[in-house]
């Protein structure tokens, strides 16, 4: 861990990528309470989050290719320019009453395309920072700024929706994400730059685990994940909760996983990934099928924070499998094909568990979200053992 913090430009975007995330998750919470607040209904709750995350079955192959072809530190420095923009057109809707979920779905798609779009060549800028060393640690350690940011942005974003207002969230969220895009421009990467031939290939061996084990990640995001689109729903009408217990309940989460990338970290370059990330993925629907089935606040928190510290592991550890399983040359495209899966299957789920909730009920529909995950897991493990053996 202390050899990937040495290298000064990924340090700098360790702390750039958390002012971003932090924004992120401060408007995530705006959001899912105005949604709350236009419509309480959890069908609405899973479609906003589904439409913001749609473009990632969309675009993101289309990201894979701007890594490989394009200057990567360029691409990111404009789609966060771009991001800024729409959070502060949404932070002007929101103050002066004109918002609506249907602007809540339009700029919702606009932003999730920028998002799709600048995955794959984040994570391959991320590789040219840290020029392949210590890569383990390093994705580790992005997760953990990643959870990090998930912890405080929650407790501040619903802090700063009870005393200031919605608006405020969106405008932080403008303000915050601007320091990466100007950290690209002036950070040089350490390693070559992206180009269109030549560099390590991925072997078809390799590039075939890299489908499956990726199609499988997607039973995680689409089975557990949504989770996170409903918490809304399940703090103020499951236990009642007002903005600031809803910040806290989803901060809980962010302090899991927290545990789980700091502990990641500190143990560098794990090894037998492919047998890890099922066993993961199965603790993680384990844990969603009990969480439904907890109506008392603290055990919830303790389940809520178990769950995040799953996320991060799964995340993690799958992108470094991805990651070392791809050669230089098909790079981003590797990426893109783990975005395409591993998010693209978030609003996949977050749309058919809003439509499920809105029939079943939510605590039912995560149970049978939960299920399938589980089963898919075991599946995997038996179906797949060569993807599951090659990391």
């Amino acid at each position: 861990m202390l050899a990937a913090l040495s290298n000064r430009r990924f340090l700098a975007y360790l702390i750039a990528a958390a002012l971003s995330d932090g924004g992120y998750w401060i408007a995530a919470i705006a959001q899912g309470w105005l949604v709350v607040g236009l419509t309480n209904s959890p069908f609405w709750l899973g479609a906003v989050a589904a439409v913001t995350q749609l473009p990632f079955l969309l675009f993101s192959l289309a990201g894979g290719d701007l890594a490989d072809r394009f200057d990567r530190r360029a691409v990111v420095a404009i789609n966060n320019g771009l991001i800024a923009a729409i959070a502060l057109v949404t932070a002007v809707l929101v103050a002066n009453g004109t918002i609506s979920v249907w602007w809540l779905l339009g700029l919702g798609f606009a932003a999730g395309t920028i998002n799709a779009l600048e995955h794959p060549v984040d994570r391959a800028w991320l590789y040219d920072l840290v020029e392949g060393r210590e890569l383990g640690s390093s994705i580790a350690l992005s997760s953990l700024e990643w959870s990090i940011a998930r912890t405080v942005g929650p407790a501040l974003g619903g802090i700063a929706i009870a005393t200031i207002g919605i608006a405020a969230g969106y405008a932080a969220y403008a303000a915050l994400t601007l320091p990466i895009g100007i950290l690209a421009l002036v950070l040089r990467s350490g390693s070559r730059q992206p180009q269109t031939s030549g560099g390590t290939a991925t072997q078809p061996a390799q590039l075939r685990a890299i489908v499956v084990f990726s199609v499988f990640s997607a039973t995680f995001t689409i089975g557990v994940t949504p989770y996170i689109a409903l918490l809304p729903d399940i703090a103020r009408n499951g236990f009642g909760a007002d903005a600031q217990l809803y910040g806290l309940m989803a901060a809980t989460g962010g302090a899991g996983a927290i545990v789980g990338g700091l502990g990641l970290a500190l143990a560098g370059n794990v090894r037998r990934k492919g047998r890890l990330v099922p066993i993961a993925s199965f603790a993680g629907a384990a844990l969603l099928a009990l969480f439904t089935h907890v109506h008392a606040l603290v055990p919830a928190l303790l389940i809520l924070g178990a769950m995040g510290t799953v996320d991060t592991l799964m995340y993690s550890l799958a992108n470094t499998y991805v990651q070392e399983c791809s050669g230089d040359a098909q790079r981003g495209r590797a990426n893109a094909i783990f975005s395409l899966a591993f998010l693209g299957g978030i609003p996949v789920g977050s749309f058919l568990l809003g439509a499920l909730a809105a029939r079943v009920g939510t605590d039912s529909a995560l149970t049978v979200s939960a299920t399938a995950a589980c089963v898919a897991a075991v599946f995997f493990w038996f179906g797949a053992p060569r993807a599951r053996e090659l990391g």
